[in-house]
């Protein structure tokens, strides 16, 4: 069981969410401050409430598409679930309480983006893909607010943004067969339309990925890891296209590049 409740908040979104809050930092204030290291922590912590939040409202889902989650496979029960969800929050909140004033209001807009998103506008299609990526692009706004310096960070948070849309409405496709409602993006508009919207949106990140180059804010090292996003992508969506029923192998490809985009404006910093 203990295992289980640590597999739930999903770690390695924990850590990409941290990663993501320690260069939206960085980016303006190339160390590392406590008030970042906090925010960091802050926000990984957020993100495994939420996480958890999402199992447990996606219990029904998830029995047919992921039997082999903690939740629905039996081995924690709903209520030490929703104990762990409020604990993490609660926790990231309070890492949370001593950074500045915007910092701390971009954490509660996290939370109560959380709870909107799951309990209301998980089912609005578009609106809450919209969301959920809004919310994930934040974290490296949380990191430039952490050290007072939020405009580095806007880049990365756009893309970020983009980047997410494309993720969501993609495992809105992947999990059409256990939703109940009938009420996500995919079943609503058709798998087909979805894959061309988020085709649409991860055709356009790639356009202008390269901007920053060009415009002057980032240099080689960027450039080259951004050719290798670049490249992945245009990989899945062909892949999406010829092999639809690869669709989880390919959100599994969608984290890697969550890692490439990361480690292209990190090593252009260093």
């Amino acid at each position: 069981m203990l295992r289980a409740l640590l597999t739930l908040p999903r770690p390695l979104n924990c850590l990409i969410t941290f990663a993501s809050v320690l260069l939206g930092g960085w980016l303006a204030v190339p160390t590392l401050p406590p008030s970042l290291l906090l925010a960091a922590c802050s926000a990984a912590l957020l993100t495994g409430g939420g996480n958890a939040l999402n199992d447990l409202c996606d219990l029904e889902t998830d029995r047919i598409n992921k039997p082999e989650r903690p939740l629905p496979s039996g081995r924690v029960s709903p209520l030490l679930v929703r104990l762990e969800a409020i604990v993490l929050l609660i926790l990231g909140l309070l890492a949370g309480f001593f950074l500045p004033p915007s910092a701390v209001a971009i954490a509660w807009i996290a939370v109560c983006g959380l709870i909107l998103y799951n309990i209301r506008l998980k089912r609005v299609p578009l609106l809450g893909n919209f969301l959920v990526s809004l919310l994930g692009s934040l974290a490296f706004l949380y990191g430039g607010t952490a050290v007072q310096a939020p405009y580095p960070a806007t880049i990365p948070a756009i893309f970020a943004l983009f980047y997410h849309l494309g993720r969501e409405i993609l495992k809105d496709v992947e999990d059409t067969q256990g939703d109940p409602s009938g009420s996500t993006l995919a079943l609503r508009w058709g798998k087909r339309n979805a894959r061309m919207l988020a085709t649409a949106i991860f055709s356009l990140l790639i356009l202008i990925t390269p901007l920053p180059v060009y415009l002057g804010f980032y240099g080689t090292p960027y450039l080259a890891l951004v050719f290798l996003l670049n490249l992945l992508l245009v990989y899945i969506l062909r892949t999406l296209w010829q092999h639809p029923a690869r669709l989880p192998h390919l959100n599994q490809l969608l984290k890697i590049g969550m890692v490439l985009g990361l480690s292209a404006i990190f090593f252009d910093r260093l």
